[in-house]
């Protein structure tokens, strides 16, 4: 974590991007692949439950991720490649199975889908809250004045509830813009 962190998101955001969810977004992707290609006939389903249990962030080595990454242009080639070896460990047969037919950005980008759709979720979750305590204030300050302002100068009076006003409606065309543009951008 860097300084600035605590000052840009909140921790609950910072978990999101970390490293371990970042791993386990592609190891989420790895097992639902597994599983729908099973309903498929792509694979057999023996091979599923080996993956599936195989894909959790804390069995994988992450220095070793990272050395081999450097290498290998991006994290889901090593990423598979561990993942295979801890399938092989229990299920051998199955291990053949792992990531079968997919590519690296499918799952770097299906992914990283998943966690912005975390995040997307809390940033949502916390902006209604911020509204709801907004719409609070508005009612509570809508006779208590205060000075306007124009170009730096005192103005008419107005009421500080309306001066909350202003800010809750720009939040509620945030809202608007963010739920717009989910389906948009969570596209796997």
């Amino acid at each position: 974590m860097s300084l600035l962190t605590p000052l840009l998101r909140t921790d609950a955001l910072t978990a999101v991007f970390s490293d371990e969810q970042l791993v386990q977004g592609m190891l989420d992707f790895e097992a639902a692949l597994a599983k729908a290609q099973a309903r498929c006939g792509i694979i057999p389903h023996e091979a599923v439950e080996p993956i599936v249990a195989a894909c959790q962030a804390q069995r994988l080595d992450f220095p070793a991720l990272a050395a081999a990454a450097a290498n290998a242009g991006n994290l889901a080639i090593p990423l598979v490649k561990q993942l295979t070896q801890v399938v092989k460990a229990s299920a051998p047969e199955a291990a053949r199975y792992v990531h079968w037919g997919a590519t690296s950005q499918d799952a770097i980008d299906t992914g990283l889908m998943l966690q912005l759709q975390q995040a997307l979720q809390q940033t949502e979750s916390r902006l209604q809250r911020l509204m709801h305590v907004l719409a609070e204030q508005v009612a509570r300050y809508q006779h208590t004045l205060m000075a306007g302002r124009t170009w730096i100068q005192h103005a008419l009076p107005i009421t500080y509830g309306l001066k909350l006003a202003g800010t809750l409606d720009a939040l509620l065309r945030w809202h608007e813009r963010l739920q717009q543009m989910r389906p948009r951008v969570l596209a796997l």
